[in-house]
């Protein structure tokens, strides 16, 4: 009996991509069962490849995502044709000033873990791994010198009809389950990020990942109808100690602050939406220019004028658990870090 991964890219599912905005655009869908993965890493990961192997036995290399540097490690996937990818794990994190992969674990429905590979212990984790029903067949993210973002494409698996050929003994049997849209995998991503939205300009910044949000505190820059800046109180999972982010933006003379306070457990954030756009008191870049916050129980806002592009986050169902962004002088761009329900 064949591999039970379908390669039919009709019913793809593209999973968004963990890690940094930096680098050049990649994708590699896979056309028939992988073999291999090629990974260059060091105190980050410089660069993945994979090969691939076609009905006539021959091997099929895919580009290099990303850099030269790093030692090359490789993964071997042949323990038997029925082995396939089912999830990656990993952390990304600053580094040299970027956002990028620092370290990466692949999983099979074999019950296999290869990796990690990079440097663990420090950065935001992620991780995707499909419990039954479904399979990664291919991937796709960012890279330039070193690899930005990696996201994966996923597809069901397919079960040969019972009249067309018996099974035979010792060949897992693999229950079809439907992945009906985007929603049903995301239920497996524990965190996932989505944005920045606004500007490309200002330094950029990551609070983490934490399990409680309790307080969001908004700043607006009345003389130049803007969000100067955006502070954030935590909760650390392990203590129930409080903490505060960094003040991410500057301070104005003409402000507003507003104080946004929710319990983390009857109530919390569960969204955002605003608009962008350029500002001059901000050297004429893209700049947060209105803001709204979405719970389980209602919405908080719009702070700030409405002028510019529209963005809004996802509404699946799930909690913000986390901040990230770019800011200066102003709030030039936000993005949000997820826990699917």
């Amino acid at each position: 009996m064949g591999n039970l991964v379908s390669y039919d890219e009709v019913d793809q599912i593209m999973v968004e991509a963990w890690g940094g905005i930096g680098g050049l655009e990649w994708n590699y869908k896979f056309k028939s069962p992988i073999k291999e993965i090629l990974i260059n890493h060091g105190d980050v990961i410089d660069s993945i490849m994979f090969i691939t192997m076609n009905e006539q036995g021959d091997r099929i290399e895919s580009p290099r995502f990303g850099g030269n540097g790093g030692r090359r490690d490789k993964v071997v996937i042949e323990e038997t044709s029925f082995e396939f990818l089912v999830g990656i794990k990993g952390r990304y994190g600053n580094y040299k000033g970027n956002l990028v992969v620092k370290s990466l674990s692949f999983v099979t429905n074999a019950k296999k873990k290869y990796g990690p590979f990079g440097k663990e212990g420090d950065g935001t984790p992620f991780s995707f791994v499909i419990k039954e029903g479904g399979a990664i067949v291919g991937l796709h993210g960012l890279a330039d010198s070193y690899l930005d973002a990696i996201g994966v494409y996923v597809n069901k698996l397919t079960v040969p009809k019972k009249d067309e050929k018996k099974l035979e003994p010792n060949e897992p049997i693999v229950e079809e389950i439907e992945i009906h849209d985007k929603m049903d995998v995301m239920k497996t991503i524990v965190p996932r990020s989505a944005g920045p939205w606004g500007g490309c300009s200002g330094k950029g910044w990551d609070d983490g990942v934490f399990c409680t949000i309790k307080q969001v505190q908004v700043h607006e820059a009345l003389h130049s109808s803007a969000i100067s800046a955006i502070q954030i109180e935590y909760e650390n999972k392990l203590d129930k100690s409080s903490f505060w982010s960094q003040l991410h933006g500057l301070e104005h003379g003409a402000k507003k602050t507003t104080k946004i306070n929710v319990d983390g457990t009857d109530e919390f954030f569960i969204g955002i939406e605003g608009y962008c756009s350029p500002l001059n008191d901000n050297g004429g870049q893209d700049t947060i220019r209105q803001i709204t916050f979405y719970t389980n129980k209602g919405k908080y806002g719009p702070y700030g004028i409405e002028i510019g592009t529209y963005f809004s986050s996802s509404a699946a169902r799930g909690k913000i658990v986390g901040f990230h962004g770019k800011s200066g002088l102003f709030l030039n761009a936000i993005g949000v870090h997820m826990e699917y329900f």
